[in-house]
């Protein structure tokens, strides 16, 4: 069941002999007041989004009800509740009601800096058919980290700091999830975010998915936003999500020993053999014959160019 608050239609902007308009995704679950604080920066900016729309995956808090007040419904909001479904599926869904050419998706812990929505936006209005990436820092402190590239078969990340001295955007390995922006276009020939369960690993897949479709990740350094990391989410986590994650992502895209490497990771996880049965019956092999079917770069050629933690 879902509801939705209207909104007026976007405005467009004029881009050479084409007309764009940007759409910002904010999936949440029961963030309470980050959730309208993320969103006080956004219309802060020197740029907003023609529509912004908040979808609530299941949340039971009240935060998203605020925001069906009419003073945020002006401002272009919409609403949107699913059914706890996870990111990638809550991401998916505002992507869906969206009518942006452009997409933003942004986690509903952040505070974007004034001008960071209109970097991104003219890179997406100015630059090549890519995924980007801005510059991201945890709240509070100054260190930012720019893109980020898998460090190990578990597949966990290291943000990658940014390029000193350079402002023009450039490859990086993914565009950690916590916000990106795609062209509508580039999203759906992508397939969108892959079919993952509550959170983690959604961005990786969508990387090597680029990387394999031939869409290059790229840094924005000069758009910056401060994100609040934590160790734990305000919601309960199942603590077998991961671990499928994981093996998902391994059947997709890897052959042999990485794939092999990644798996034997899930051992030893909580319901280890539960959740292996669980992958192998899924769609893998389905997603990964439509990935090879469009595919023009291989996950070699991908760490051969970012670098390899084998």
């Amino acid at each position: 069941m879902s509801r939705t608050s209207s909104a007026p239609s976007p405005a467009p902007v004029r881009v050479g002999a084409r007309a764009s308009t940007l759409s910002l995704v904010v999936s949440t679950l029961d963030e309470g007041a980050e959730l309208h604080a993320t969103l006080e920066s956004v219309f802060a900016g020197s740029v907003v989004a023609d529509e912004t729309v908040v979808v609530d995956d299941g949340g039971t808090d009240g935060s998203c009800e605020v925001l069906q007040r009419p003073e945020w419904r002006a401002r272009g909001v919409v609403v949107h509740r699913i059914r706890r479904s996870g990111v990638a599926a809550a991401r998916n869904a505002g992507a869906r009601l969206a009518r942006g050419t452009h997409l933003v998706f942004l986690d509903a812990h952040c505070r974007l800096d004034r001008d960071c929505l209109a970097l991104l936006r003219a890179a997406l209005d100015a630059g090549p058919d890519a995924v980007l990436a801005p510059a991201v820092r945890d709240v509070g402190s100054p260190a930012e980290g720019c893109g980020a590239r898998l460090v190990d078969a578990h597949l966990r990340v290291r943000w990658l700091p940014p390029e000193p001295g350079c402002t023009a955007p450039y490859p990086v390995p993914l565009a950690p999830g916590g916000c990106l922006a795609v062209r509508r276009a580039t999203f759906e020939r992508l397939g969108g975010f892959g079919d993952f369960r509550e959170l983690g690993l959604e961005d990786v897949d969508f990387g090597l998915r680029a990387w394999r479709g031939g869409v290059d990740v790229l840094a924005v350094p000069g758009a910056r936003l401060a994100h609040r990391f934590r160790p734990h989410p305000p919601y309960r986590l199942s603590s077998t999500s991961r671990a499928y994650n994981v093996a998902r992502v391994a059947l997709v895209h890897f052959d042999g020993p990485r794939r092999e490497e990644c798996l034997r990771k899930v051992i030893g996880t909580p319901r280890a053999a539960e959740v292996l049965v669980e992958a192998f019956a899924g769609d893998w092999e389905a997603q990964r014959a439509a990935v090879g079917a469009t595919g023009v770069r291989s996950v070699e050629a991908y760490f051969k160019r970012f670098g390899d933690w084998r």
